[in-house]
């Protein structure tokens, strides 16, 4: 089962790994750093470590590894990229309006877009997250001493209380597994996070933030459902 101590360490590093790379997307938008270079550092943990530690007091302090566990936290940084996050060469421009309240000529001009991109989770990145959601799923039992079968794990899933639960509980399994060096499936990080960081309506939620309490809350309510499941035979 998952431990209160290692999701603490999990989500500040996923909090300021992110932090860089969109300071990082940043710093190519204002022309600060190639695009060529801001490329490689994101997919090299030792370059990114290198380079920061040379730029270290131009860097925002919660973009900053922590002393603890650098290494996990270039292991995450270098990862975004292949995950579902992209740097475009080329953003192109948006419309933008103050409050965005009006997109009239009169009331709205035209910026550059965000270096920054995630792209929508394509069939497959769907595919390979539910097979990692019911992996979990399949962990965390044999955790509690069951054993499911293909039935039961589907009837779970196909709650939305629970399926919202065990991709919070899936993406923190990944999480760990990619900031000690393990890898996993292509696109299943962005997926899982969409399951639980957005809404139904496809829309991200207002304010969310990962945070250790909503996580280990997950885990302790797929507990009490697998718990409650009639015993085998």
């Amino acid at each position: 089962m998952l431990q209160r101590e290692d999701i603490e360490n999990a989500v500040e590093l996923q909090t300021r790994s992110y932090a860089l790379l969109r300071w990082l997307a940043q710093a190519v938008q204002r022309g600060v750093i190639g695009f060529d270079a801001a490329h490689a550092y994101a997919r090299d943990p030792a370059a990114a470590a290198a380079w920061t530690q040379r730029h270290r007091s131009e860097l925002p302090p919660d973009a900053l590894p922590p002393q603890h566990d650098s290494a996990g936290f270039f292991r995450l940084f270098a990862g975004y990229l292949d995950h579902g996050h992209r740097l475009a060469r080329e953003p192109g421009q948006r419309p933008y309006s103050p409050g965005a309240h009006c997109f009239c000529e009169m009331c709205s001009w035209f910026i550059n877009g965000p270096n920054l991109r995630s792209r929508p989770p394509t069939a497959g990145d769907q595919r390979r997250a539910d097979r990692q959601m019911r992996a979990s799923l399949d962990e965390l039992a044999l955790d509690r001493g069951r054993l499911l079968d293909e039935d039961q794990v589907g009837a779970l899933m196909r709650q939305p209380e629970l399926r919202e639960a065990a991709a919070l509980y899936a993406y923190a399994e990944t999480l760990l597994r990619r900031m000690r060096g393990g890898g996993c499936e292509t696109g299943v990080p962005i997926a899982l996070w969409r399951r639980f960081a957005w809404t139904a309506q496809g829309a991200p939620k207002r304010k969310f933030r990962l945070r250790t309490d909503a996580v280990m809350a997950a885990q302790a309510l797929l507990a009490e459902r697998l718990d409650a499941l009639p015993a085998p035979g």
